[in-house]
C-alpha cells in the first residue's frame, strides 16, 4: 500500500479578513479627513504644475517698458554688429597687406641669398611645425626645406609657408645674415681698395708716357687718328 502524504492547506480566512478589515478601516475614515487629504493633494498638484507664482507685490511690465527694453536691445545689437563689421574690414585689409609684404620680403631675400650664395641651417625647435622634423634648411633660392624623421622631404618657397613659419625663420636667420653681409662688405671693401691703388699707379704711368696730357685728351686724339686713317683708306679705294 503506497504511502500518501496529505497536505494540510492552512485556513486563509484570517488573511482575507485582515485585508477586508484594512479596507474597511480605510473606507471608515470620516468625511473631514478625506476632504483634508484631497485638498492637500490638490495643493501639491497645483504647486507641481505651476512652479512660477507671482506675488501680488510684484509689478508686471507694461507695454511701454517692453518696447523700451526692445529698443535698447536692438541698439546694443546694432552697435555690436557695427563693431564686428569694422573689425572684419580691418582684418581683411591687414591680411592682404601681410600677404603682399611676405611675398615682397621673400623675393628680396631670394636675390640676397643667391647673390651671396649662402644658405642657413635652422634648429627645428625654432620653427612652429606640427610634425616632427629633424632638419630645416633655407637654401640660396629662399626655399625652406623640411626633412622629417621618417625620411620625407618637403621643399617650397618661403612665402608659401604660413606667416608664423616665415616670421620664425626670419628671426633665426637675420642675425646670421647680418654677419654674412658684413663679411661680404669687407670683401668688397678690400677689392675696392685694391682697384683704387692700381688705378692710381696706372694714371701715373699714363702721365709718364703721354706727358702732361690728361688720359681723356690722349684717348680723344687717338680716336681722331683712327678716324682719319679710315677716311684716307676709303678715299684711296
Amino acid at each position: 500500500m503506497p504511502f500518501v502524504v496529505n497536505h494540510v492547506i492552512p485556513y486563509a480566512g484570517d488573511y482575507f479578513m485582515e485585508k477586508k478589515d484594512v479596507k474597511v478601516n480605510e473606507n471608515s475614515k470620516p468625511p473631514e479627513a478625506k476632504t483634508a487629504e484631497n485638498q492637500e493633494e490638490t495643493v501639491e498638484e497645483a504647486h507641481f504644475f505651476h512652479p512660477l507664482q507671482f506675488s501680488e507685490s510684484e509689478e508686471v511690465l507694461n507695454v511701454e517698458e517692453i518696447e523700451k527694453h526692445k529698443v535698447e536691445l536692438e541698439q546694443k545689437l546694432q552697435e555690436l554688429l557695427k563693431s564686428i563689421s569694422e573689425e572684419t574690414l580691418q582684418l581683411s585689409e591687414f591680411l592682404m597687406e601681410e600677404d603682399r609684404l611676405v611675398k615682397e620680403l621673400c623675393t628680396a631675400m631670394k636675390h640676397i641669398l643667391k647673390k651671396l650664395n649662402v644658405s642657413f641651417n635652422i634648429p627645428p625647435r625654432e620653427i612652429p611645425l606640427k610634425a616632427k622634423v629633424k632638419k630645416v634648411i633655407l637654401n640660396e633660392e629662399c626655399h625652406l626645406i623640411l626633412v622629417y624623421e621618417k625620411g620625407e622631404v618637403h621643399s617650397a618657397f618661403l612665402a608659401e609657408y604660413p606667416p608664423e613659419i616665415v616670421m620664425a625663420t626670419l628671426l633665426v636667420i637675420m642675425p646670421e645674415l647680418a654677419e654674412v653681409i658684413m663679411l661680404y662688405r669687407k670683401k668688397i671693401s678690400t677689392r675696392v681698395s685694391f682697384f683704387a691703388k692700381i688705378r692710381k699707379e696706372l694714371k701715373n704711368v699714363v702721365k709718364a708716357i703721354l706727358g702732361s696730357k690728361e688720359p681723356e685728351a690722349a684717348e680723344k686724339e687717338s680716336m681722331d687718328a683712327v678716324k682719319d686713317l679710315l677716311q684716307n683708306e676709303n678715299n684711296e679705294g
